[in-house]
């Protein structure tokens, strides 16, 4: 069972890579929420490892809460015919 998830993305596959902004990473972001979906994920999603921005931590918060709860409602949105 999946308890929580640090949502975050990086620019590449270890060894190397750079934390990055939620949209600007190489994982498909939308993708990882519905897999979480279909195996039925009912834990929390944390936003980890959030750039800076203009030099305040809290812009770049916003930005990624907002980003996440955009894919949870479109996720949600989403009817299957």
């Amino acid at each position: 069972k999946i308890f929580k998830v640090h949502f975050r993305n990086v620019t590449a596959p270890l060894p190397h890579f750079t934390e990055t902004f939620i949209d600007d990473g190489y994982m498909d972001m939308a993708r990882v929420v519905e897999q979480l979906k279909a195996v039925k994920f009912d834990g929390v999603l944390i936003p980890d490892h959030i750039p800076t921005m203009a030099n305040d931590r809290r812009i770049g918060t916003a930005y990624t809460i907002g980003y996440m709860k955009a894919l949870l409602h479109n996720l949600n949105s989403v009817r299957v015919a």
